[in-house]
């Protein structure tokens, strides 16, 4: 082998350990989050869950742009989703907002969240490759699922306190918010990836503009801002995936049924239609068949008569 084609080698072992050396630093994050949780470093666990969601987005566009996505950095990539964005959150939910107010009843609660994560990533593996699932999640993506117990955790620190949450009202309502998190990632609600979404089919100018705006607000309130984005999304998913996306395919089912019916009518008139000329052709051949009948029967008299008549004339 010729040193350029090591060299060559070499270099695409390295592109292709990129992007699973970013899932793994997002891992990272997700096992330093459960860490902190326990410790009770409520607000170190909820930002380091934030790095892994950036790193997140990172590992497959890196992967893409690099065109070295593979097999192993799906399965990769899923697996240490589910550390960051399922069992982390859920140590979270568990130490900050319902251990306090629900004691060790709480654990059974939130062994649901990283269980439905779960689903949702073999859900997610099994269908990726499909032509939907570049514009569509079946069920809401696990790193913005995990933001609807994140972000009440960075509002309620930034504004409210900063211990653990004892309201016994705030943390039922806490509760309802995790499980609708964790029902959502098993939905069959369709959110959209944005993969499909050209941000500067306008010109550079409105993309950069939308840019800059976004920034402005996450530097100067980051925690307000993350939730608004979170609810924003979660709303927009259930409007879009859950009432237009429904009705959309409850009329194009509609006109599936139509186009058969449409079909099976055709197929019933051609084939009456055939039956008519069928019908048709055996009374035609019928009649032929009577007309050569008495044609022929009345030849035969005539020959009879002719045969007769010379008979009688001799006698």
């Amino acid at each position: 082998m010729s040193k350029d084609n090591l060299e060559t080698i070499k270099r695409r072992r390295g592109i292709i350990f990129l992007p699973n050396a970013i899932t793994t630093c997002a891992m990272l994050a997700g096992f330093y989050s459960i860490q902190q949780s326990i410790t009770g470093r409520f607000e170190h666990a909820a930002w380091a869950l934030l790095l892994a969601a950036v790193l997140d987005m990172l590992d497959g566009r890196v992967a893409r742009l690099t065109k070295s996505t593979s097999a192993f950095g799906v399965q990769y990539d899923s697996l240490a989703d589910l550390i960051s964005f399922g069992v982390a959150p859920a140590f979270l939910a568990h130490y900050w907002g319902l251990l306090t107010v629900f004691g060790e009843l709480s654990w059974a609660v939130v062994f649901i969240y990283p269980t439905c994560a779960a689903i949702r990533l073999a859900r997610f593996n099994v269908l990726t490759g499909s032509e939907e699932s570049h514009k569509f999640f079946k069920g809401m993506p696990s790193p913005c699922a995990a933001g609807i117990p994140i972000t009440p955790v960075m509002i309620h620190l930034k504004y409210f306190g900063t211990g653990p949450l004892a309201n016994a009202g705030v943390a039922s309502i806490y509760l309802a918010a995790v499980l609708f998190a964790a029902l959502l990632m098993v939905s069959n609600i369709r959110f959209r990836t944005f993969k499909d979404v050209k941000f500067t089919k306008y010109g550079p100018v409105p993309a950069l503009v939308g840019l800059a705006v976004i920034l402005s607000f996450l530097i100067v309130r980051p925690q307000a801002t993350l939730f608004a984005s979170t609810i924003a999304y979660t709303i927009w998913g259930l409007v879009e995936g859950g009432i237009l996306f429904r009705r959309r395919e409850a009329q194009e089912r509609k006109e599936r049924r139509d186009l058969r019916r449409k079909k099976r009518r055709e197929r019933r008139a051609k084939g009456s239609g055939r039956q008519a000329r069928k019908a048709l052709q055996r009374a035609k051949l019928k009649a032929v068949g009577s007309d050569k009948g008495r044609r022929e029967a009345s030849g035969g008299s005539e020959v009879s008569e002719g045969l007769e008549g010379p008979g009688e004339k001799s006698g």
